[in-house]
């Protein structure tokens, strides 16, 4: 497997993915040591070289299968990351937690059955992305401005919709891939 992504490890959009991930111990620790705005300031950076590592890619042609998947990986950790660190603050966080790590197990399996039916790696798509978007928004808005239970509950409730949102519309788009394979493959022993 990891010769299909022979010379991939080292563009620079993967390497801004792997600085994703180095950057989660450090948010952790200003986290808990309640320096939020040094904590904010990380995970922007931390969405920031998201952004950044997706414009090289593109713009540079430096889209790689390996970053298709590392990518994602970095993101996940660091959003399952942040919202376990806030779910003590928050204990609607929790909820989060159980469907973030739902969607993005279910989405891997889906997105995998589509790599092995297609041996295309499908890559993230807009409502994904806007979901993401909003966690880090609503992130950084609750670590950085003061605001009552029943606000900060509101915010984190608009992260779930977006979330289940994004499960749903990956889930009908693996689904339809998966079907469309199925009929050929049908249409091909017939």
């Amino acid at each position: 497997m990891l010769k299909r992504f022979k010379g991939e490890f080292f563009t620079v959009p993967n390497l801004l993915s792997y600085a994703r991930i180095i950057l989660i111990p450090f948010i952790v620790w200003t986290y808990y040591l309640k320096m939020k705005y040094l904590s904010a300031s990380l995970i922007v950076l931390s969405g920031l070289t998201d952004c950044i590592d997706g414009y090289i890619a593109r713009h540079y042609e430096l889209i790689t299968d390996f970053g298709k998947i590392i990518d994602p990986i970095a993101d996940k950790l660091t959003q399952i990351t942040v919202v376990a660190c806030l779910a003590y603050n928050y204990p609607l966080m929790l909820i989060l937690v159980g469907v973030l790590i739902f969607k993005e197990l279910f989405v891997g399996l889906m997105g995998y059955l589509v790599l092995k039916a297609t041996d295309v790696v499908d890559g993230s798509k807009w409502y994904g992305k806007m979901a993401t978007i909003l966690f880090y928004l609503i992130i950084v808005l609750l670590l950085v401005i003061p605001m009552t239970v029943k606000t900060a509950n509101l915010l984190i409730l608009c992260c779930l919709c977006a979330m289940v949102l994004s499960l749903v519309l990956y889930t009908a788009r693996y689904a339809m891939i998966l079907s469309e394979m199925h009929k050929k493959s049908d249409k091909n022993r017939g």
